[in-house]
């Protein structure tokens, strides 16, 4: 059991966020205002699914002690209370509106065929007839136990946010949780910490026969494939590298 989950870590790592271009071109400094708007649009309707999904895992789960881990989840990123901040997806339309991107679009976000890709695993791992732990290891652990989002140079997303676009505090909050705190943190935060470890024990607790783990590990290949997919359409539509570099207005 300890090699099938440790082989679920390594499968993120291996294609962890930063081997994408589009996150190489981010924390490269060299984003566009338009490839950081799309950027926001693109990822809006899959983050917008993101507590629906934990909470069709955490129905199903019957011990009491590792579904409080899971409400815990649900309850931060719905309120931002536990780490006194705000709610998780509207700190995300905070670095939108800091890129450009006005409430109504995202009332009204391009649905792509590859984010429509994505939000359709997710949901059929995570609150349909998939066994729950298909979405425990390809939705949360996936997102939760996600590697450091630094560069070679060593900018984070909240460094490169505020140090090189220059974003005001509220434009980069939402990096703040995510994967992408400074790097003398290691780069992730305390709550993403907490959270992947709640994704481990479930595994080990309920992923426990040869044939779930074999569905598990085939859940996480797809939606590492179709994030990847995401990705690589969000930057070949709307990235141009002879448009100026963004800059926040000072």
């Amino acid at each position: 059991m300890t090699d099938f989950v440790a082989e679920l870590d390594r499968m993120i790592g291996e294609r962890k966020k930063m081997t994408s271009a589009l996150y190489q071109t981010i924390l490269a400094g060299k984003a566009t205002e338009r490839l950081l708007r799309n950027f926001v649009l693109h990822r809006w309707p899959i983050k917008s699914f993101w507590t629906r999904n934990i909470l069709g895992i955490a129905s199903r789960i019957e011990d009491y002690r590792l579904r409080v881990l899971l409400v815990e989840n649900i309850y931060e990123e719905e309120t931002g209370r536990l780490s006194n901040s705000g709610r998780h997806l509207e700190t995300f339309a905070d670095f939108g509106a800091a890129v450009g991107v006005t409430v109504e679009a995202l009332a009204n976000p391009p649905m792509a065929p590859e984010t429509a890709a994505v939000i359709a695993h997710n949901v059929r791992v995570c609150n349909g007839e998939a066994h729950f732990t298909e979405g425990v290891a390809s939705v949360l652990l996936l997102m939760e136990g996600q590697p450091p989002i630094v560069s070679d140079s060593g900018h984070s997303m909240l460094s490169v946010m505020r140090d090189v676009y220059g974003l005001p505090e509220r434009g980069y909050e939402f990096f703040v949780h995510h994967a992408s705190a400074d790097q003398g943190d290691d780069a992730v935060s305390e709550l993403e910490d907490e959270h992947a470890a709640a994704a481990r024990n479930l595994l080990r607790r309920y992923c426990d026969t040869p044939q779930l783990q074999e569905n598990a590990i085939s859940a996480l290949a797809t939606a590492l494939e179709l994030r990847h997919r995401h990705f690589d359409m969000i930057l070949a539509t709307s990235y141009d590298p002879a448009e100026p570099v963004f800059r926040y207005p000072a």
